[in-house]
């Protein structure tokens, strides 16, 4: 079985929503932008991380869950 992995494009603009919609996933690292937040249990936040994509405007936030 594959680990979950979220994974930020190239053309995310650092909007910072998927932040704002789950901060109990991501952190945003200034310079850097949106990370996942070290040590989150992705699977546990399958549905939250598969919602906040949604509303990605750049539809950068790409996932295996």
């Amino acid at each position: 079985m594959k680990k979950p992995v979220v994974l930020f494009e190239e053309s995310c603009v650092k909007c910072a929503i998927c932040t704002e919609e789950a901060p109990e996933v991501f952190v945003f690292v200034e310079k850097i932008g949106p990370q996942v937040k070290e040590g989150v249990d992705i699977a546990s936040h399958s549905e939250k991380i598969k919602k906040v994509a949604q509303f990605c405007p750049m539809e950068c936030i790409k996932y295996h869950l």
